[in-house]
Order: structure tokens, then C-alpha cells, then sequence
């Protein structure tokens, strides 16, 4: 099957998401996390990127990387075939580390670019791995946070301090409630799915003024806007909005 053409950002700027094979938990280890981390920031010397926002999870990766397309593709190829050199040897293992090329998704507006710097920096949070976004290591939360720049670009703060006058406004953003979907591991995205469902029933809820949030699936009338609004926000077929709506019932009944 002949490979897909990759789409070009005009702002120059995309959400990139690599993947372990078969979902290998490929960042496990804190010196695997920490390695990665490395090889990234030896390469950034080397190539015209700017990074202005990473995750590094056990099993994925998040940034946001500002690049000329040709030379997004060459930065990445060569840290994944760095890694992947890594994680054989110490593993004592052959083949393929991540799962296919990395994934990228343009970021075409500045609104869509803090909100999925957001989504980035809570993806250990949504994980349980931490409480706050900041107390995450792997991530540049941190860095946003001290000024302390690791991998991200000096342009990514000027950015920063132009749109947040202190730490705490950029804190309380991350606390902000969002309706959208980012590209992800499947199993993220229909978790983002069913976080978008129940935020909406809850809108919806307030909108209408119910006693019960309940009553936004009881109520005939309700449940039919509800079902039609799943379908337009989140760009899915109407059985699969239905499907939301009965496991957004399911939940809300249950809590």
C-alpha cells in the first residue's frame, strides 16, 4: 500500500504523535524517558525545529514542533532510529520499536494550538500518574513553569508570557474544561469521546435548568438534541453518537 502524502501545516506548526509497537510500554523506564529526552536535544542542534510542547509517556509520545515538512521528517527519522537502536541493544531484541512513521496533525490557529498544548500536559493526569500536570518530570509543563528551558524553543516562552501574565493564570488553563478531539492512541481517543459526552450532557444540563442530569437522556425531546449535538461536535455517525448517549447514561445513573 503506497504511503500517505503528509499533509502541510501553513502555520508551519504540528501536533506529532509516535507510538510503541503493538503498544510496548517502549518509554518505561526513567532512563529510557530520559535517553529519549537526550537524543532529542542532540538533534534539535543539528535541525531547524523548535519544539514548544512534549509529553513522554510509557507507551507514546506527544509534541508540538514548529518545522519546515522536509526537515520535521528528517528531525524525527533520526531520533526514532536513534531510540530504536537503544531500546534493541538494551533489551536484546531485533525489528521495529515504534508503530509505523509518527503521526502529524496540522495546527492551523492559535486557539487550536493552546488547546492542544493542553491536552499534551494532561495526558499523564487523565494516566493517573500524577495529580497536576507540573509535577510530571517528562513533560514541558515544567519548563513552561520555571523558565528552566530543556528542549523547548526560546520562542515558545515569548509565546507563553504574551498570552499568560503569571504561572498561576497558565495553572488555571490546564484546569479548563475542552470540547475536541486530538489525535491519540485509540484507546485516548474514546476515552476523549466519553469525557466530551458526559461534559456535554452536563452543558446541557445547565442550559435547560433539570432538576436531574438525568433528565438530559429521560426527556425524549433532551436526548434527541443531545445525540445530534454528539454527532456534529465530535464529527461521528449517529449510531455512534446513540452508542455514547447509552454509556453516558450508564455512567451518570451509576455515579
Amino acid at each position: 500500500m503506497p504511503t500517505r502524502r503528509r499533509k502541510e501545516s501553513r502555520t508551519g506548526i504540528y501536533h506529532i504523535i509516535v507510538r510503541g509497537i503493538n503498544h510496548e510500554k517502549i518509554f518505561q523506564q526513567q532512563r529510557e524517558k530520559l535517553y529519549f529526552k537526550s537524543i532529542i536535544s542532540n538533534y534539535l542542534q543539528k535541525y531547524k525545529v523548535e519544539v514548544y510542547s512534549y509529553c513522554i509517556m510509557s507507551n507514546h509520545a506527544h509534541f508540538i514542533i514548529r518545522a519546515e515538512l522536509q526537515i520535521l521528517s528528517l528531525f524525527m527519522a533520526a531520533i526514532l532510529a536513534e531510540y530504536a537502536s537503544y531500546y534493541n541493544f538494551k533489551h536484546h531484541r531485533n525489528g521495529h520499536v515504534f508503530q509505523n512513521r509518527f503521526t502529524s496533525e496540522c495546527i492551523e490557529d492559535e486557539r487550536y494550538f493552546w488547546t492542544c498544548l493542553r491536552y499534551i500536559h494532561l495526558n499523564p493526569v487523565k494516566a493517573r500518574m500524577v495529580k497536576k500536570p507540573e509535577k510530571y518530570k517528562y513533560s514541558s509543563m515544567a519548563e513552561y513553569m520555571t523558565g528552566m528551558l530543556g528542549l523547548l524553543h526560546e520562542n515558545a516562552i515569548e509565546l507563553y508570557e504574551q498570552k499568560f501574565s503569571s504561572t498561576e493564570e497558565f495553572t488555571k488553563f490546564h484546569t479548563e474544561q475542552q470540547i475536541g478531539i486530538f489525535k491519540d492512541i485509540s484507546s485516548e481517543i474514546e476515552l476523549q469521546y466519553r469525557e466530551i459526552a458526559l461534559l456535554l450532557a452536563k452543558n446541557m444540563f445547565r442550559e435547560y435548568q433539570l432538576p436531574l442530569l438525568m433528565q438530559v437522556f429521560e426527556e425524549k425531546r433532551i436526548r434527541k438534541e443531545y445525540i445530534q449535538r454528539l454527532k456534529e461536535i465530535l464529527n461521528i455517525s449517529i449510531k455512534k453518537a446513540n452508542e455514547l448517549c447509552t454509556t453516558t447514561m450508564n455512567y451518570v445513573e451509576n455515579e
